[in-house]
């Protein structure tokens, strides 16, 4: 009898414990999950611009990005680059700029870092805000913490040209030009411009 109860106990305690583990291992694979759905697509570079190299036509600019930290933008014809307030603009040397671009995408593995950003944002005095980011149906973005009010004077357009309407903008990476948002969480704006990333890459 005593023989019993005590292969019932051990099967009881094999039990709870190869529970634990799955249960365990289950938590794990859920967190994994949500952590990689939580990656950010884009990945930026903030930083002065210090220095302009050209070769064969692309531009190498070294950016100062605080702290001894150096990085060069390797910026062709193909890179989109505007002011903060939405306007086409021009790197210099001295301007104040943050880079986007795909945090998968391939980059050469040498000292300082070399970046090929889709998009650069020239930073100016003008109280307004440019962000680039991918947005699903409810036009919100879960990494910026951002959701976009589109209005009928929001300004649509895409970089290949193509013309753009609110129901082409869920699922899409887009560069948003804004000035306000809610204190409210998520913060809310409705922005001024929207430009659709449709490039390759894209």
């Amino acid at each position: 009898m005593k023989v019993t109860k005590l292969i019932i106990l051990a099967l009881a305690v094999l039990l709870i414990g190869g529970t634990a583990v799955a249960t365990n291992s289950l938590n794990k694979s859920e967190a994994l999950d949500k952590e990689e759905e939580e990656q950010p697509k884009f990945f930026s570079i903030t930083g002065t611009i210090e220095n302009l190299e050209e070769r064969d036509g692309v531009f190498y600019y070294s950016i100062n990005e605080g702290q001894d930290e150096t990085s060069y933008l390797v910026v062709s014809s193909n890179t989109a680059v505007f002011e903060n307030t939405g306007n086409v603009s021009e790197l210099e040397v001295g301007d104040k700029i943050s880079a986007y671009t795909y945090a998968n995408k391939p980059m050469p593995l040498i000292y300082p870092p070399q970046y090929s950003p889709e998009v650069v944002i020239v930073e100016t005095d003008a109280m307004r805000s440019a962000v680039v980011g991918t947005f699903n149906d409810e036009l919100m973005d879960e990494t910026l913490s951002l959701k976009l009010n589109v209005s009928e004077e929001t300004e649509l357009s895409s970089l290949t040209e193509k013309d753009v309407g609110i129901e082409n903008l869920a699922g899409q990476d887009l560069l948003v030009f804004y000035s306000i948002t809610t204190k409210s969480i998520p913060a809310q704006t409705t922005p001024e411009r929207i430009i659709v990333l449709d490039g390759e890459e894209s």
